[in-house]
């Protein structure tokens, strides 16, 4: 069963601990320690404890905003996208770090009321006669655990049975009208062709029977739009760079990976789109209708061309199997992000305010596609900033160490899903199209979770 983090300065130990008293008296199980320097393990602990928490705590006053332990556990907090529950015991409000949060009054030394217990027991259920839903006995279920299937393709596959016909066919009449003498080879015919053209003359389409002509294969278009109206841009097949030397553990080490062409959405799941789920009574609405900074957003249509947020991976996997496709695997996102040449951003080396929504500077999300400097390679927006993004990959942090080199899919299980981007909250360090964020598959906290979805690149 996942803990509860309970992060805090050693001089609030007293309210610390009787808080977590009254945690454990609910059925929770908490992890809190006192502070103690025991020696070069003890840093280890900790972090091993915040990694495999289901819910990290911070009782927030000036003496722990001044705390590096505490900075340290809550930044690392926000990086692998804990859920946070800041209390407030001493100040005047909580910090610019967990603004984008809803935060708990408990100056004067009050204790949170009930519903904070219920709202804590949705990512970290109580001990008293329930299982956990990431306990490794029962792995929370998932649809699709292996990468995208690619599933045989029938009008290609007679495309291609068409075209070596007509080469056979072409040869030959073309032998035989040689041995007749009736026929020169036309003087407009090539000496030399590329290896995929196919040169036939009038009567060899003749004989062929008009029904059994098989469709003409074509060169995948750059971008479409979906029947569900969603804008889509192709990323073709071949290898890229993945991973970083220079970033957090879990991104090492670099590795060039080759993925199948595929499609992937152009900009993030807007509130409209996912509306369209909601109204064919397949999608959930998101757990809260409001945005960071505003009350009314998910329903407003002045904000329909904005991300979806509050929406957990099961929500973002029902959408995009609702459009008759998926969301996209790590590897796929992250080439999308970043192209084959390993770039930091999806534009490049640096960032500034003119690329991408980042670093608290507009304080909630802003309308898709708004940044047309900031799109990738591939012409994909928001990439970078806006709204994390859910991928289909279950997280590892050792995965990179092994992960196949030809369409990595991620972990057969685990428990926490892999999220990428870093959203207007976070600084250009989360930005990074290697950084590696994750999360509880039903996380609805945070007012910055939002997804993309991707498709096979044979539509």
């Amino acid at each position: 069963m996942s803990h509860i983090f309970v992060s805090y300065s050693h001089k609030d130990t007293k309210y610390a601990h009787q808080l977590a008293d009254i945690l454990k008296e609910k059925g929770f199980e908490v992890w809190i320690d006192a502070r103690l320097d025991y020696g070069s393990r003890w840093p280890t602990e900790i972090q091993k404890q915040l990694d495999s928490c289901g819910a990290f705590i911070v009782v927030m006053s000036p003496r722990s905003f001044a705390s590096e332990w505490v900075q340290n556990e809550l930044n690392r907090a926000k990086r692998i996208v804990k859920p946070i529950f800041p209390l407030l015991l001493e100040g005047d409000g909580p910090w610019l770090s967990v603004e984008s949060t809803q935060f708990v009054d408990v100056r004067g030394g009050k204790f949170p009321d009930a519903k904070f217990y219920s709202t804590l027991e949705r990512v970290t259920p109580r001990s008293e006669g329930q299982a956990s839903p990431h306990s490794t006995d029962k792995p929370a279920p998932v649809i699709r655990t292996t990468g995208p299937t690619r599933k045989l393709n029938l009008p290609v596959l007679f495309a291609v049975i068409g075209v070596l016909a007509v080469i056979i066919l072409g040869v030959v009449l073309f032998q035989g009208n040689r041995s007749s003498n009736t026929t020169e080879t036309p003087e407009s015919m090539p000496a030399t062709t590329l290896p995929n053209e196919v040169i036939a003359t009038e009567p060899i389409e003749d004989v062929v029977p008009t029904e059994t002509v098989p469709p003409a294969i074509t060169a995948p278009q750059n971008e479409l739009v979906d029947a569900k109206g969603a804008a889509m841009v192709l990323v073709p097949a071949g290898n890229f760079i993945s991973g970083s030397d220079t970033g957090y553990d879990d991104e090492k080490p670099v590795h060039t990976v080759y993925l199948d062409d595929y499609y992937i959405d152009k900009y993030e799941v807007t509130n409209a789109l996912y509306k369209a789920c909601v109204e064919a009574g397949v999608c959930r609405t998101p757990d809260r209708t409001g945005s960071f900074r505003r009350d009314s957003y998910y329903a407003d249509p002045q904000f329909d061309d904005y991300p979806v947020v509050f929406v957990d991976w099961s929500d973002a996997k029902a959408y995009c199997v609702w459009r008759g496709i998926d969301l996209p695997t790590e590897a796929q996102w992250e080439k999308a992000a970043r192209g084959t040449d390993g770039r930091t951003y999806p534009w490049g080396s640096s960032i500034d305010g003119t690329l991408a929504n980042y670093n608290d500077t507009v304080q909630d999300t802003t309308e898709v596609g708004s940044y047309e400097n900031g799109k990738s390679f591939y012409g994909a927006y928001d990439m970078a900033g806006n709204a994390w993004e859910w991928v289909a990959d279950w997280y590892s942090n050792t995965y990179y160490l092994n992960t196949p080199l030809t369409n990595p899919s991620g972990p057969s299980t685990g428990e926490y899903h892999v999220l990428r981007g870093g959203s207007w909250h976070d600084d250009e360090r989360i930005l990074r199209t290697s950084n590696r964020g994750w999360s509880q598959l039903e996380y609805f906290y945070n007012v910055d979770f939002g997804f993309r979805c991707a498709m096979d690149g044979t539509p």
